[in-house]
């Protein structure tokens, strides 16, 4: 049985024929399972939590806070993740819903790699971002 949580191989159909694999300009499909958090501190985000698809954050900051990525290795030891070929990519949202000045910042985990020379890992007070974690290999993800 496959996790229904993390990475799926969505099979889609634009014609009502067969399903084909979900590809790029497919678009984000997910049904969320969000995590909040309203408290003031730093933390690692677990594989569940990021197979969730959704991060939050709820709390009026008085300080930026950094969540950090699972490592590759418990990634690909997830069973929701543990299906990804080379290639494959997983997107997850995160939001900064409080009202102050202060980030939400999001570090990677080890044999992670952020991508591109302006790939801002901030997400700004009232905003978010939609993430995205491509494997490279069985030891790297990039995060774009």
């Amino acid at each position: 049985m496959e996790n229904p949580m993390g990475f799926n191989r969505v099979l889609l159909s634009s014609t009502a024929k067969l399903p084909q694999p979900m590809r790029a300009g497919a678009g984000l499909l997910a049904s969320f399972l969000p995590t909040m958090y309203n408290t003031e501190a730093d933390a690692t985000i677990t594989t569940t939590q990021l197979a969730g698809g959704a991060i939050l954050q709820g709390l009026t900051l008085t300080s930026d806070v950094v969540y950090t990525l699972p490592t590759v290795a418990d990634l690909i030891a997830e069973a929701g993740f543990s299906d990804m070929d080379d290639g494959d990519s997983y997107s997850f949202y995160v939001a900064n819903n409080q009202a102050a000045a202060f980030d939400v910042v999001i570090a990677v985990g080890s044999g992670m790699t952020a991508i591109g020379t302006n790939n801002n890992l901030s997400v700004a007070p009232q905003s978010s971002k939609i993430f995205t974690l491509v494997k490279v290999s069985d030891a790297i993800f990039a995060l774009y």
